[in-house]
């Protein structure tokens, strides 16, 4: 969970995550995708992350998966897992993590896939890796897992191939090859965008109840806060790299303290009380290129001032513990 909460709590946390900035060097030019996030998942609990495409949130997952390009990026910061730090590991040391104590569903499932294996070679293919057991062993769990994300036929599974599934089979699929080591995290980066919404609620189900199972905590990415209402008990907002508010999802749908949480709450449709045009939030996330002096949202905010376009808010805790980037 945050760092709002008890001593208690934070010790027992499986994830931290201090003053994580990435950068990239794009033909000379340096981009900053990602600036001095901090937060805490706890064991058993789901983090959101919420924000626009452009907040930064999918290179947050991937810095701390160590899947960026060291070639162009640079990742400052600390993320550590159950107390090992993970920045300036080796790609043999990840490996060794990636898959076993750490786990990701990507946000494509239909490109996830690896098109010229069967489901059963990339499912099994982890688990031989991180562990001794042998091929019918393997693909015995393989089977298991699959059951375990509510694929029928199991064995008929493992032999298809991805072209031949559904894309809410491909999630399910996606999910099995990232439990099958019972990792302590799982990272789910927008693992239901691509889905219709009756999938999409399956999908839901399915990670609530696999959690309560295996006992792994969930950092869940996504663009919806229907979707963080759903699933998560903690939220990050991020905006242009930033986290801009952090709460419990009770606190922040109750009473949003950031003019864009705000707005982003306005800007989902709500399905009772008078018909009226959609609220959207004008203008656009700021170039990764260009941030702005002082605050990255005063060009979009309604409360913008003086100070707002010369200083740029910390993310503080205010008297009711609440954590906000803002001067308002």
């Amino acid at each position: 969970m945050l760092e709002t909460y008890n001593t208690k709590e934070s010790l027992d946390a499986i994830l931290r995550v201090n003053n994580l900035s990435v950068s990239f060097d794009v033909s000379g030019r340096k981009a900053e995708a990602v600036s001095g996030i901090d937060f805490t998942i706890s064991r058993g609990k789901t983090l959101g992350i919420v924000g626009e495409s452009g907040s930064g949130k999918s290179v947050t997952s991937l810095a701390i998966m160590q899947l960026l390009d060291s070639r162009i990026s640079t990742i400052e910061g600390s993320v550590q897992l159950l107390s090992e730090e993970l920045i300036g590991l080796t790609d043999k040391q990840m490996q060794n993590i990636r898959g076993n104590q750490i786990a990701m569903i990507f946000q494509e499932p239909m490109t996830s896939l690896n098109p010229v294996f069967t489901i059963g070679n990339q499912i099994t293919e982890a688990l031989m890796a991180h562990s001794s057991v042998g091929i019918n062993q393997a693909i015995k769990e393989a089977a298991r897992v699959l059951g375990n994300v509510g694929i029928s036929d199991e064995d008929n599974m493992l032999s298809r191939y991805p072209h031949e599934l559904s894309g809410g089979m491909k999630q399910r699929v996606m999910i099995a090859m990232a439990l099958i080591c019972k990792p302590k995290i799982l990272i789910a980066d927008e693992p239901t965008t691509a889905l219709d919404v009756t999938v999409q609620a399956q999908i839901l189900d399915l990670l609530r109840s696999l959690q309560e199972e295996y006992g792994m905590s969930i950092l869940f990415i996504t663009h919806d806060l229907g979707v963080i209402a759903e699933i998560a008990q903690d939220v990050c907002v991020m905006y242009a790299g930033r986290i801009v508010e952090k709460a419990s999802t009770e606190e922040l749908f109750a009473s949003p303290k950031h003019p864009y949480t705000a707005a982003l709450l306005k800007s989902v449709p709500q399905l009772t009380g008078e018909r009226k045009r959609l609220f959207s939030i004008e203008g656009r996330v700021p170039s990764i290129f260009e941030h702005p002096v002082g605050c990255n949202y005063q060009d979009r905010c309604e409360y913008c001032f003086d100070k707002c376009k010369k200083n740029e808010p910390e993310l503080v805790q205010n008297e009711q513990g609440r954590y906000i980037a803002c001067w308002k």
